[in-house]
Formats: C-alpha cells, structure tokens, sequence
C-alpha cells in the first residue's frame, strides 16, 4: 500500500510539473507578438522579459540576442522583413516571429464624434424564411437558395441598388423563375429562385434584406494626405453580426445631443443629430474592415469645422506599457482627454481588437457617461502623447472598463 501510495504521488507531482511548464510555454507564448514592426533608422528598446533566446539571419550574419533582458536595436534605412526564430531557455522551439521595417508613420489622434452611414453592395440578406401561402400551406421559395449573409447584386441581369427596387421587382413578378446573381463568402454565383403569391396574392421570396447601416461613431486618426481610420472595429449587421460588404459610404459631421448612461449590464449611448445631406459629408468611407473603417476625408471640410491637425508619431505596440494613458473622446461636442489606466497588453495578433484593455479613471467622464458607452468607438488611445490604440469595446458588467485595438493595427488595415 505504502508503495502505491508512493508512486501516486511521484505521478501526481509529475503531472504538477507538466502543467507548470504548459502554463509557462503559453504565456511565455502570447508575450511576444507573431508579426513585429520596427522603424527604419531608429533606435528601439525591446522588452519581453521571458526566458528565451532570439535569432535572426541578416544580410551580415545571424544575430542571437537574450529575450530576458532588455534588447537596444538601431535599424538600417532598408525597409525589408525578417524572420525571427524564438526559443524558450534557447533550446525549445517556441515561435517564428516576423519582424518588419517600415518607415515611420504620422498621424493625428482626432476623437470627435461623426455620422457614418454606409450602404451595402446590392442588398444583403439578413434572414431566409416562410410565410402562408394562398392554400394556407407555408411557402420556401428561397429556402435552398439564399442564406444569411448572402449579397443580391442581380434581379434577371439587372443591377440591384436598394431594398425598394429589389422588393418592387419580386412584387411585381407573377409567378416566373428570377436568376439571381449573388456572392457567399466572396464568391459570385448565379442561383434561380421562383416567387410564390401570399395570401393576400403579393409575390414574395420569404426573405429579409438590408440595404444600408448608419449610426455615431468616433473618428481615430488622419494621416498627412486625408486618409482616416475610424471606429477600431467593422459594421456589422445588427441581426446576423456578419461584416457588411460595402458598395460606398460616407462620413457625415454630427452634433452630440444626449448621452444614455452606462450601467452595470446596460451599456449606453451617444445620441447624435445627423442631417444625412451631401454639404454635410466630410468623408468618403472605401473600406469596411474588421479593423475599423476607412477611406478619405475631405480636409477642407473638416478645417471649417475648427478641426486642428497634430501629427505624431504612432506609437508601436510592443512599446506600450501598463499604467496611465487618455482616451480622446467627443462626448461633450468637442474632442478632450480623459484619464484611463492600461491595465493589460496582449501583443499576440489573435484578438486584433482586444488588444488592450482599458479602466476609466475620470470621474468627469465617468459622473458624464458611467464610463465607455456606443459611439465612443474609435477614441484614440493616448499615452505619453503617442497614440497607442482606439477603444473598441464595453464590458457590460462593467463600464468603466472596456478593450482597445493597438494603432498599428487599424494603420496596417
């Protein structure tokens, strides 16, 4: 018995050991970022502070370099890529690291609240279902055709522009087989579907589309030509969650009139007077992206609208650190910073949107909205006067506290 007892615990220990070296495999893992940016003709500082050896094959040799320490690097002018092999207590392969260096980057941190509206390619479908037919039976006309996310972009060879237009065709048909062209997953394909009669004898599809999205938002940063990245996250539909392709969109200049304030479990809200005319247009979106949108502003607009220009350095994600930072944020009509601290860094690039997270500390931003509230996406994220990222999400348990995506990030996107 005592024998047994024994190699119990010998084995018990052992699975101790195990899972001591998983748990810091991994966090030695997630420490270090799997693609790193370094400007040209500067000198960096890196600090990782694990265990583990690095080496890269340069055009003059291998350099091998201690990741335990802190490392001071001077790059050259060329703007090229490496490949950076890490090995934990330099034996144990751990990760292939892509190093990038790229020419420096300016940009100006803006925070003001703006009216986004874009509007889909052809129009997107939101749902598939049935309805009651004129036997009383339930009808599918499109059940094996068309899914969730699906984009109509032809109606028999017709380009389709709005939801009007393609509800007005489908009224309109009479029974007869429509080839549709549509694209799933970013590939086109034709599919025919054949519109049955409701009770009431109109002709449907048994389906639900979309045409547009439009709501507040807060404009990031611009760079030295006009080009703009706002918000840090995509549109995307607000019943599916799918990213909305987009045929165009616009930035409009917008007037904060209320504010709904966060509560634990309710997040709250920027409401904004918007006037979608074209004079009020300040921005042409071009991208809709998991990283934020993003197109061109017009800079003689937004110089009549008192906007100033501050261009700076971006900040590089492996130089942010943990403590205080500001958020820059329009809730009061105009930008101002407000004090939040960094409270975690996650460099790795699988949570392209949480890569920070953030604690509201003003109580002037906190007694005004109880914390990070919708609309407030796209803050820039400030810290020693170097933008390092744009908020991104709310914790809803929890307002004051919320998620950031690093600058770099929206920039390489």
């Amino acid at each position: 018995m005592k024998k047994c007892g024994k190699c119990f615990g010998i084995i018990i220990l052992f699975l101790i050991m195990i899972s001591g070296l998983l748990f810091a495999y991994t966090a030695c893992y997630y420490s270090i970022p799997s693609h790193m940016r370094l400007l040209a003709e500067k000198e960096h500082e890196i600090d990782f502070e694990i265990p583990a050896s690095a080496s890269i094959e340069t055009s003059t040799g291998k350099v091998i370099a201690n990741l335990n320490q802190p490392i001071k690097m001077v790059t050259g002018s060329k703007i090229s890529t490496y490949e950076m092999d890490v090995r934990l207590l330099g034996i144990i392969p751990l990760k292939k690291v892509e190093v990038a260096i790229v020419e420096e980057q300016k940009a100006s941190a803006l925070g003001i609240p703006v009216g986004i509206f874009i509007k889909t390619k052809g129009v997107m479908v939101v749902d598939v279902g049935s309805f009651r037919g004129m036997d009383g039976g339930l009808c599918r006309p499109a059940e094996d055709a068309l899914e969730e996310g699906d984009y109509i972009l032809k109606y028999n060879d017709i380009d389709i522009h709005s939801k009007k237009q393609f509800t007005e065709f489908v009224a309109d048909n009479r029974g007869e087989m429509v080839t549709l062209l549509i694209e799933r997953d970013g590939v086109v394909q034709e599919v025919n579907i054949t519109p049955e009669p409701m009770q009431d004898g109109a002709y449907k599809m048994g389906i639900w589309i979309r045409d547009n999205a439009q709501g507040v938002g807060t404009l990031t940063i611009v760079d030295e030509e006009g080009n703009f990245g706002a918000l840090g996250h995509g549109i995307a539909d607000a019943d599916t969650g799918i990213l909305m392709g987009l045929g165009h969109g616009s930035l409009y200049d917008t007037t904060i009139v209320g504010i709904r304030k966060s509560a634990d479990g309710l997040p709250g809200e920027l409401t904004g007077m918007i006037d979608y005319d074209d004079t009020n247009i300040i921005g042409e979106i071009v991208r809709n992206t998991e990283y934020g949108v993003f197109g061109q502003l017009d800079m003689e607009k937004v110089k009549e609208l008192g906007i100033e220009m501050n261009y700076k350095d971006i900040c590089l994600k492996q130089d942010v650190k943990l403590g205080k930072a500001q958020i820059l944020s329009g809730t009061e009509g105009k930008a101002k910073l407000y004090d939040v601290n960094i409270t975690a860094i996650h460099l790795e690039d699988d949570e392209y949107s949480k890569g920070l997270e953030i604690e509201v500390t003003d109580e002037d931003l906190i007694k005004l909205t109880g914390g990070i509230v919708q609309g407030m996406s796209g803050s820039p994220i400030l810290q020693n006067g170097r933008i390092v990222g744009a908020v991104t999400h709310v914790l809803v348990n929890d307002p004051t506290r919320g998620y950031g995506i690093f600058i770099e990030n929206m920039l390489e996107h």
